[in-house]
């Protein structure tokens, strides 16, 4: 059953990533909502659990998972990605665009939408956050993600500081006009990453650092806006009536309650009080036959990550001695048992490659498995060169992790595994995710269990993770040659790219900054009642827009 359960969910991704993040030439998306003979209920709220905080709610600067579901619900981008995985003319707030000849320009002809607050949208709006964005006082971990466009790297590096060499330009109120360094083929479809879209201007300038931080300390442009906050507790979204497309929201409100245990959570569902939630493996057996349950295509990775710069994870033979001492398989099979894959590298399964064949299947597996003698040998050769001893080496060393049921499970696995294999046994520092977060930012931390999720249909959004000073690179290595080898691939093009890519992924194998675990199988249960939720395998992955209630 559990081999089953993986060839499902590898058919899933494999149709999934077939079509996230294209673009298409249409006039206008394609028709979603209610089915005929279907019968929507009185009410329409939707119950959900986001699972933690939104540690951070502005476009600009936010980097989680969580804090992009509900970005993406209360705001809107130049194009908004579909149900079919397209990002069509109208699909946003760009109502039409026209591409230069030679892919370098793009100019974006902006519909007539309004903000929460009545006033108008405009290409001044997109102007401000994009340049906010890569403003180097503002710090923004996806700062990289324009480095697509002409002078955006020099300026976010303040190499230059004239914005009129940079180019991000509103022509007018409804016309804003980019051009890029090079001809980027998904660069439509990077315009609906949270980075790209815009937060007001207005509502920036007026409340400051307090931006963000409370419903009314924001101005919405999406399909909803955020009705009540209570911090770690609950967060409720209600539909925006100004929004352009209000007619094809059909939800009046989404109740998200912040729960991390995964009993709790269950008993909720099984109670009612939440229409859809994701399925522990403990609770596998229990749902994976019933009508309820269902998979999807998710692009992500978890990892080990080791703070490069560290006392004792900057030494190469003791990080080589967490790897070997790490039993991958057995935590996936008996711990996760919910078919994800052990990881063959950091960029997962069904991402574009060459020779018809995905990218992970090019590079191949480069990753050691248990070996518990190597382990020891690399770890004693790794004391003594730091000098130290393992007493003193286990009272410093600490995991730092999340709260929940899941990060309690992961954690205790691999302190046993290294307890068994090394001969130490690490405290767990358990956390919200804020303040893991921070740890991270400060270089707080010795060892962490991380995930990335992809941004975008394309391998470069895992291989440009680990570049020297990377916004999201929270292991803090550095590396010429790898850097070198990426730039090579963010310039190159078809072949020459992925061999470049490939290349790059064999030095982070070579130098462990991180050790890839798994890849997630990604299960939920939901009420047959519940309609028009999307998921998608990158990006802000859970879409609400286009949700509906049935009548039951």
């Amino acid at each position: 059953m559990k081999k089953l359960i993986t060839l499902t969910m590898v058919l899933v991704m494999i149709l999934s990533l077939g079509l996230v993040g294209c673009s298409n030439d249409g006039s206008e998306p394609a028709a979603v909502g209610p089915k005929d003979g279907e019968k929507l209920a009185a009410e329409q709220v939707l119950r959900v659990n986001w699972g933690s905080n939104p540690p951070d709610l502005d476009p600009q600067t936010t980097t989680d998972q969580v804090s992009f579901w509900i970005i993406n619900a209360v705001y809107d981008g130049l194009v908004r990605t579909q149900p079919d995985g397209t990002t069509p003319k109208g699909s946003g707030l760009a109502e039409d665009w026209t591409i230069s000849d030679d892919g370098l320009t793009y100019t974006f002809k902006l519909k007539d939408a309004k903000w929460s607050d009545g006033t108008p949208i405009t290409a001044q709006d997109f102007e401000y956050a994009w340049f906010r964005a890569i403003d180097p006082e503002v710090a923004s971990e996806y700062a990289y993600q324009f480095y697509h466009i002409v002078g955006a790297q020099d300026f976010n590096e303040s190499k230059i500081t004239d914005k009129s060499q940079v180019g991000i330009k509103a022509l007018d109120d409804k016309t804003l006009e980019v051009k890029l360094v090079r001809p980027t083929p998904f660069f439509l479809s990077l315009t609906s990453f949270i980075t790209y879209i815009p937060a007001q201007k207005a509502a920036v300038e007026t409340f400051g650092e307090e931006f963000a931080s409370a419903p009314d300390k924001m101005v919405y442009s999406g399909p909803f806006i955020i009705e009540l906050w209570e911090h770690e507790q609950k967060l409720n979204l209600a539909k925006n009536p100004t929004y352009w497309d209000a007619d094809s929201v059909i939800l009046e409100r989404i109740e998200g309650d912040m729960i991390t245990d995964n009993n709790t959570r269950i008993n909720l569902y099984e109670t009612g009080g939440l229409d859809l939630t994701g399925v522990p493996s403990e609770f596998l057996e229990k749902y994976r036959d019933t009508p309820e349950f269902g998979s999807a295509a998710d692009a992500t990775t978890w990892y080990l990550q080791f703070n490069m710069e560290d006392k004792y994870f900057s030494n190469l033979n003791i990080r080589r001695a967490f790897v070997y001492a790490s039993d991958r398989q057995s935590y996936v099979d008996n711990v996760l048992a919910d078919g994800s894959l052990v990881a063959g590298g950091l960029t997962p399964p069904l991402l574009a490659g060459k020779d018809g064949k995905d990218f992970a299947e090019n590079r191949g597996n480069l990753y050691p498995e248990l070996d518990a003698a190597k382990a020891k040998e690399y770890f004693e050769e790794g004391l003594k060169e730091l000098g130290v001893t393992k007493e003193q080496f286990q009272k410093d060393v600490t995991i730092v992790a999340g709260e929940g049921t899941w990060w309690s499970r992961t954690t205790q696995a691999f302190q046993q595994m290294w307890k068994d294999n090394l001969g130490v046994e690490l405290q767990i520092e358990m956390m919200t995710f804020a303040m893991r977060l921070e740890r991270y930012n400060k270089k707080d931390y010795e060892i962490t269990i991380a995930g990335w999720g992809g941004d975008y249909n394309d391998a470069m959004t895992f291989m440009d993770l680990f570049v020297t000073g990377g916004g999201n690179n929270d292991a803090y290595y550095s590396n010429a040659e790898h850097d070198a080898l990426i730039k090579k691939a963010q310039e190159g093009s078809g072949d020459e790219r992925v061999d470049a890519m490939i290349e790059a992924e064999k030095i982070l194998a070579r130098d462990l900054p991180i050790f890839p675990l798994f890849h997630p199988a990604r299960v939920f249960i939901q009420r047959d009642y519940v309609k028009g939720v999307e998921r998608f395998a990158v990006g802000a992955d859970t879409e609400y827009k286009w949700a509906y209630i049935l009548e039951h």
